[in-house]
């Protein structure tokens, strides 16, 4: 079979941009799988997974290679139709990049943004030793309006000069740096080489069933001094 399934059915396209049933069709693509083994491995509920699976069966993403028999109904062995799969973006529907994207962002920064404030005030309540946080507006000794978050009494810079904290697995980095093209493209680079390095060891814990999972955000892209404004 093809390496690469191109798809534009109607059915197939929506399953293969919803997210949860993407990954369904993915727990096949390893090989054979049940809707049990599927549901195992996701986390998710059987009958969710069962559900999914019928879809994707009925949509031609996945196939029965065989059953297993047992007491009562035998038990369905799935795999997948194709080793990969490609929706071109004009089957999509959507009205652009963003839109398409959308979901899995918002819902990315919505657990990133409680994951981090659950874990600082955890971090907070364990290291303040009775200081108070709260909002604060100052003159910054580089000579700039700063408003940013801190303990009470804390010194008037910036975490980016001085973090003064609670210490912990913790980072927010939301920063607005004003650098040269080729400056950019050195940060660029920078990133993308530690993506790379990550990537093994992430692949590595999850196969020996270590380590734990955080969530990473690394970002750059231009904005005019008027969006940047807004930020305020």
């Amino acid at each position: 079979m093809s390496s690469v399934l191109h798809l534009s059915d109607p059915a197939a396209v929506k399953l293969l941009t919803h997210g949860r049933t993407r990954r369904v069709l993915g727990a096949f693509l390893k090989g054979e799988n049940t809707v049990a083994g599927a549901a195992r491995e996701l986390a998710l509920d059987l009958r969710v997974v069962h559900r999914d699976v019928l879809a994707l069966n009925a949509a031609g993403l996945l196939r029965v290679v065989r059953e297993q028999k047992r007491a009562g109904r035998p038990v369905r062995v799935y795999a997948a139709v194709a080793p990969a799969f490609f929706v071109p973006f004009s089957a999509t529907g959507a009205a652009g990049l963003e839109e398409l994207g959308s979901d899995r962002a918002e819902r990315y920064a919505a657990l990133f943004r409680t994951a981090f404030f659950r874990e600082f005030e955890r971090l907070h309540h364990e290291q303040s030793g009775g200081r108070g946080g709260g909002v604060r507006l100052y003159l910054a000794p580089e000579g700039h309006v700063q408003a940013d978050t801190s303990y009470e009494g804390a010194e008037l810079v910036d975490a980016g000069v001085r973090y003064q904290g609670p210490l912990g697995l913790v980072l927010n980095a939301d920063a607005t740096v004003t650098l040269t093209e080729a400056e950019a493209r050195e940060v660029q680079v920078e990133l993308i080489r530690l993506l790379m390095r990550l990537r093994p060891r992430t692949l590595a814990h999850e196969a020996a069933g270590g380590g734990r999972p955080f969530l990473l955000r690394l970002g750059l892209v231009p904005v005019t001094p008027e969006e940047r404004a807004t930020l305020s």
